[in-house]
């Protein structure tokens, strides 16, 4: 039994692995070393559960749509906070600063995780705090990869200068070539935030994750290394939400 799962995934793998979508018998037979017999007979089980479906006029079978729907139910089932979790502790352990996790909420972002600084002297925002989308590092991260027409309803609410929108604008433009942002002061006073987007499987922003610490305790050469671990993370984090590369 355990036999026969092994060789249907090595199938499995031949079918997802490669460019190619549409495949004969004797081709995957061939890809993956196995008798023609075998591969037809584990085909004809995987496709009565919808993993393969066979293309009636030519024969070839491709993958089938229970991966999709499998995959979208696991994708359901992925909860941002316990997914980054592990990865924001290691990211506060790494810089000693505290480290926040944000979610966009039309006209604000919410945080909803935060790993403490280990030292003595830190900043702390509440999690559950409200924080206006166009304030901070994190939030404009967000700003910069939502979809044009959302960032310009919500820019004119939030920003009813049309000057100030359009600086504004040329900021977040210069934050997604970038891939991060940094703000000074902007929520706290004295304070340095950088940030970095985090992105589900189809590209879409989730949140961002964000440094923050005392500007006048802040190096270049520490700043530099916050947005070197910063942009990691984030990137950790949106391959496990299942973003691919």
């Amino acid at each position: 039994m355990i036999q026969s799962i092994d060789r249907a995934m090595l199938i499995i793998g031949a079918m997802s692995e490669s460019d190619k979508d549409k495949w004969l018998v004797a081709e995957l037979a061939e890809k993956t070393g196995l008798p023609i017999s075998t591969v037809y007979r584990l085909l004809q089980s995987l496709e009565m559960h919808d993993l393969v479906a066979q293309i009636e006029h030519t024969k070839q079978y491709e993958l089938g749509y229970k991966w999709v729907e499998l995959g979208l139910k696991k994708y359901e089932k992925l909860d941002i906070r316990h997914v980054a979790r592990p990865i924001l502790e290691k990211l506060a352990r790494d810089v000693e600063e505290t480290v926040y996790l944000n979610a966009p909420n039309d006209e604000v972002s919410i945080i909803v995780d935060r790993i403490d600084s280990p030292r003595n002297v830190r900043i702390i925002d509440s999690i559950g705090e409200r924080i206006p989308m166009h304030i901070g590092a994190a939030n404009k991260t967000m700003l910069a990869y939502a979809p044009p027409q959302t960032t310009e309803a919500l820019l004119k609410r939030l920003i009813p200068e049309e000057d100030g929108r359009t600086e504004f604008q040329q900021q977040l433009r210069s934050i997604k070539r970038k891939g991060f942002a940094i703000s000074r002061g902007e929520k706290t006073e004295g304070t340095l935030a950088v940030g970095a987007p985090v992105f589900d499987f189809e590209g879409r922003v989730l949140g961002a994750i964000s440094i923050e610490a005392l500007e006048m305790q802040t190096t270049d050469d520490q700043l530099d290394r916050f947005i070197e671990k910063v942009t990691e993370a984030s990137e950790e984090i949106s391959t496990a939400m299942g973003q691919s590369n």
